[in-house]
């Protein structure tokens, strides 16, 4: 059950290299884009609303959206399937997830409530609510980072659970960027989605300012042409020990693991 995912990346990495020049995306002349490659496509359960994706002590868990739908599992790589752990009431739609101090986060959409797990029994232990919509959720390995759907970025301590801090999430420019959903703390930056689209913002989290743009149009228009019924990308897990990012989308039957240059 238990694939780590740097084995993976390792054992991978080798079949993708002789094909590397056909799997590197280059970038544009934009200057925040982000160049990356694709170290291998994986399978992904085709019946996951993907809200959040993490690597956790050597597994990935993913959670679930819908009412009656919205759970948190285990994930093998191998396979794509999940082992249901978490399952919530039907009254209430899931959205993202994160692992702090042993503790599993899973926020809410619109109930405004979140809950917390023992990370290694899947024991609920707790109960925190917030003023806005749950989407997004992550950590800088201190405070929660959580979005809400619109431009800012709130900062909650994990002792009171409260905002802490708020910013607002700006291109170079200084117009503001809504949409901020999906989450990941990788070496010191923000990740996130841009819901309804195939970008990915690098975020520095002390000024909101977009540093980098991750553009994964071309594997979303991929799955779209193969799987018509599919939805939009969502999930984005970093694994530190490979420097590898495993990226999928809502209902998706494939996972992607990347690396950026």
């Amino acid at each position: 059950m238990r694939f780590f995912i740097s084995f993976l990346v390792a054992g991978l990495i080798i079949s993708a290299c002789g094909d590397k020049q056909n799997n590197e995306v280059e970038a544009s002349v934009d200057s925040l884009a982000l160049n990356y490659s694709v170290v291998s496509t994986l399978p992904h359960n085709a019946d996951a609303y993907t809200q959040g994706l993490i690597i956790y002590n050597n597994k990935v868990l993913e959670s679930t959206g819908q009412k009656g739908q919205s759970w948190i599992a285990e994930v093998n790589p191998g396979s794509g399937q999940h082992e249901k752990k978490v399952t919530l009431d039907n009254r209430y739609f899931g959205e993202g997830i994160t692992v702090l101090n042993n503790k599993i986060y899973q926020l809410t959409w619109e109930e405004k409530i979140g809950f917390i797990y023992d990370a290694a029994t899947y024991k609920k232990i707790g109960e925190f609510k917030y003023n806005t919509p749950g989407w997004g959720i992550t950590h800088d390995n201190k405070n929660l980072v959580m979005s809400d759907g619109t431009d800012k970025l709130y900062f909650l301590d994990t002792t009171k659970l409260q905002v802490i801090r708020t910013v607002a999430v700006t291109d170079p420019a200084g117009a503001k960027i809504k949409n901020i959903n999906e989450l990941e703390y990788v070496d010191g930056y923000v990740f996130a989605n841009i819901y309804e689209t195939a970008l990915i913002l690098k975020i520095d989290p002390a000024t909101g300012k977009v540093v980098g743009r991750l553009d994964l149009s071309p594997l979303a228009n991929e799955i779209k042409r193969m799987y018509p019924h599919t939805d939009v990308l969502n999930g984005i897990a970093y694994d530190k020990n490979s420097k590898a990012l495993l990226v999928t989308g809502k209902l998706w039957p494939k996972s992607f693991l990347i690396r950026l240059h």
